[in-house]
């Protein structure tokens, strides 16, 4: 266990959003791993039943993933709704994503959770649920 403070480890998940979304607004997903808030060897786990690799490392198999999960949209955005500590270094986020299918024209809507794991003022792997239930559960929290 390190010495930070629950409301740190908070914040330095929080910074990494912004880093993400700033990346997103510049059209350049793996500039978020030019972060101070990210590990550059970063690993991104899917959940269970997800089309491709179970998971993801560092910058070139992040902007994979993005183009993969996001390439049959339009309009897709995400927004952090909750930060939740969950001790040993790791942080619960919730979710929202909205999109409209390319093909469709249909607006989707997805709540999910991760598990972000920390170390050295770093987060160095996240692990994501299709249910913010199934996120906190898996960190021990009540849902």
């Amino acid at each position: 266990m390190s010495g930070r403070m629950p409301k740190e480890n908070l914040e330095i998940v929080r910074r990494s959003f912004v880093a993400f979304q700033a990346a997103l607004a510049r059209d350049d997903p793996g500039a978020w791993f030019d972060s101070e808030a990210i590990a550059a060897d970063a690993e991104w786990v899917m959940f269970p039943g997800f089309p491709g690799p179970p998971s993801y490392r560092g910058r070139d198999g992040f902007v994979e993933f993005l183009r993969t999960w996001t390439e049959d949209f339009e309009d897709w955005s995400i927004e952090l709704e909750r930060l939740i500590d969950a001790g040993d270094d790791r942080v619960v986020a919730l979710f929202r994503q909205t999109a409209t299918g390319k093909g469709s024209g249909v607006p989707v809507e997805l709540h999910f959770g991760q598990v972000q794991e920390l170390k050295d003022s770093r987060v160095i792997r996240i692990r994501n649920y299709p249910d913010p239930a199934e996120a906190l559960k898996a960190a021990g929290l009540p849902g």
